[in-house]
């Protein structure tokens, strides 16, 4: 499973949780985009609304217009490293969807209708980057558990950490202790000639 296979499969489950808490995404869930990029910015995701306007060449070479349509456009950073993070980014990002289609742009976007909709689905309003509050984080849990596990390398432990930078220090102190070792052999070697040549 690749990230985007797992970021969709998370988006199913979290449509059912915003259901279950009173914010029908029945009407917009078709409209929402979702990839799994590399963000430049210092975020960990973003919500974008497009449009997509729908052409149809028919058989007679005749365009059918079809009226826009809005597309919600979720981004997660693939540098993310877990899935609850990641899961947590994409329920922020539906919830900005969410409040688009609820208020437009008559608010804030982290607002009080923005919290309002974040606490309704088990997210933390009072922290900006809203992190599962308990009961959603055990959710997610959940959820990993029947999905699988987020494909990302797992974090090296502390300890671990520690012993490859004393690791490396070491290999590089014996790595300068060698070379002053062959320099200085080889200054003793240079000089022991340059005098023998000279006492002969």
């Amino acid at each position: 499973m690749n990230k985007s296979a797992y970021l969709n499969a998370m988006l199913k489950k979290s449509i059912i949780l915003f259901n279950n808490n009173g914010f029908d995404l029945s009407g917009i869930k078709k409209d929402l985009n979702l990839h799994c990029l590399d963000i430049k910015q210092n975020c960990d995701g973003y919500h974008q609304l497009t449009q997509n306007n729908n052409f149809n060449l028919s058989k007679e070479n005749n365009y059918r217009y079809y009226p826009n349509r809005n597309i919600h456009k979720i981004v997660i950073d693939s540098k993310i490293d877990n899935g609850i993070r990641a899961t947590e980014t994409l329920i922020h990002e539906l919830c900005h969807a969410v409040q688009y289609e609820l208020y437009g742009d008559d608010c804030r976007p982290h607002g009080k209708e923005f919290k309002a909709i974040a606490s309704g689905v088990g997210l933390d309003a009072s922290i900006s980057y809203t992190p599962a509050l308990p009961a959603l984080e055990a959710q997610i849990e959940d959820w990993e558990r029947e999905i699988g596990t987020y494909p990302h390398p797992t974090s090296m432990p502390k300890k671990m950490k520690i012993l490859e930078v004393i690791g490396e220090l070491v290999l590089n102190l014996l790595f300068f202790a060698t070379f002053l070792f062959l320099t200085g052999s080889l200054v003793f070697i240079i000089t022991e000639s340059i005098i023998e040549y000279y006492l002969s």
